[in-house]
């Protein structure tokens, strides 16, 4: 019998590796929260020292008043999650334990929440009157999404092409409309999950793209997943000054989309996987930056493309880009074959196909290019080009999303 007393007394308490855990005494009390400075003076910005007011079962009387300490490591980021909510706010983006001393006084203490904790009368929590690891907080109304791109089984892609899908701040997720989303939404996400450039985005109806999903935990269910973010707009010079999402974008969580408007986006830089040369009317290579414009995939890309670049959306930052690509200071000129009206390439052209189209460069930023490699051209739109040194350049073009 003490044998059987003492396992259940240490398998209540949690005792395991000399450690005991003992939980938290209370819940189900109603709290007030705000966030003080130092002097506990009201904050307005959404960070400083958490403070609580706790009530009496009648909602009426106050218990008492004073910061949320953390003794035994026991706030988590859920609770930080459920008390920002608890304030009106959307999200947490960070907290901390401050080991300053503020000379307030303290209320409770070793705070335990779950996802599901909200409101924070679920949470479980201690009554202490002194501490010096008081929580500091720091709570937004605007909290950053986590993009992903998923393959058509519905799991994460291995390229750099997929299904674009944000998580917000509760761990939900969902797809992205393509309603107003343009390059600059594009770039912004693309750098949010690590890549340098966004090469292109369509709507998945656009790009046939079907997907096969199933409802398995490690697989995203269409059915399942809302559509988590609509009209999606990012400025330009969040872009060009390298700000976040949640920085430089606006978007709507309501939508008016199905799921056949949701964005299919291929993130990638151009220059990284291609490159560029020229060719004569007799296929030989040039050195003087003139002639057939040839795209050739680099053998680190994992693709073999090898043809011609079609001139849809072909602009001079395009061709400024390419020729500088090709150690050349600039564009001084670029037509299609059909603009020259000269059959003298045809022998040439029919030795490749047209593998490149929509080359779109921005002047402003470097090597960001968006492009298609699945085009719909004929050899009439094959780009002639002709680059220029440093002395044969005018000014860098400027140019705006």
């Amino acid at each position: 019998m003490v044998l059987f007393a003492s396992l259940f007394l240490f398998g209540l308490l949690g005792i395991s590796d000399g450690y005991i855990y003992v939980p938290p005494k209370y819940t189900g009390s109603d709290f007030t929260f705000w966030l003080v400075n130092n002097n506990g003076d009201l904050t307005s910005n959404g960070a400083g020292i958490l403070k609580a007011k706790l009530y009496a079962d009648d909602d009426m009387t106050i218990v008492g008043t004073g910061t949320v300490c953390d003794t035994d490591n026991r706030f988590t980021d859920e609770a930080a999650r459920v008390i920002c909510m608890e304030m009106g706010y959307q999200c947490a983006k960070n907290w901390k334990l401050d080991t300053t001393s503020t000379n307030l006084p303290a209320l409770i203490d070793n705070v335990e929440c779950t996802n599901t904790s909200l409101p924070f009368r679920r949470c479980r929590y201690d009554r202490i009157d002194t501490c010096n690891r008081e929580i500091s907080l720091k709570c937004s109304s605007r909290c950053d999404y986590e993009f992903s791109l998923l393959n058509s089984e519905g799991t994460k892609s291995k390229s750099k092409s997929g299904l674009l899908v944000a998580s917000n701040y509760n761990g939900m997720r969902g797809t992205v409309c393509d309603d107003n989303f343009d390059k600059a939404a594009a770039l912004t996400i693309c750098r949010e999950m690590g890549h340098t450039c966004a090469a292109s985005w369509s709507s998945r109806n656009d790009m046939g793209f079907e997907q096969t999903f199933d409802s398995s935990e490690k697989k995203a269910s269409e059915q399942d997943m809302p559509i988590m973010l609509d009209d999606v707009t990012c400025s330009a010079k969040g872009v060009l000054q390298n700000e976040t999402f949640v920085e430089s974008c606006f978007w709507k969580t309501e939508s008016d989309c199905d799921h056949s408007e949701d964005i299919y986006l291929t993130c990638g830089c151009m220059l990284e996987e291609f490159k560029f040369s020229t060719v004569d009317k007799n296929n030989e290579a040039t050195t003087n930056g003139k002639g057939l414009l040839i795209v050739e995939s680099k053998s680190e890309s994992g693709t073999e493309l090898k043809g011609t670049v079609c001139d849809d959306l072909f602009d001079e930052s395009s061709a400024d880009t390419i020729c500088k690509s090709m150690g050349f200071a600039c564009s001084k000129s670029f037509k299609s074959v059909g603009e020259r009206r000269s059959a003298a390439w045809g022998d040439v052209q029919r030795k490749y196909p047209v593998v490149l189209a929509e080359v779109d460069c921005h002047a402003q930023i470097q090597g960001q290019c968006s492009f298609s490699t699945d085009p719909i051209c004929d050899h009439s739109e094959d780009i002639l080009i002709r680059c220029g040194t440093e002395d044969q350049c005018p000014e860098t073009p400027t140019e705006s999303f």
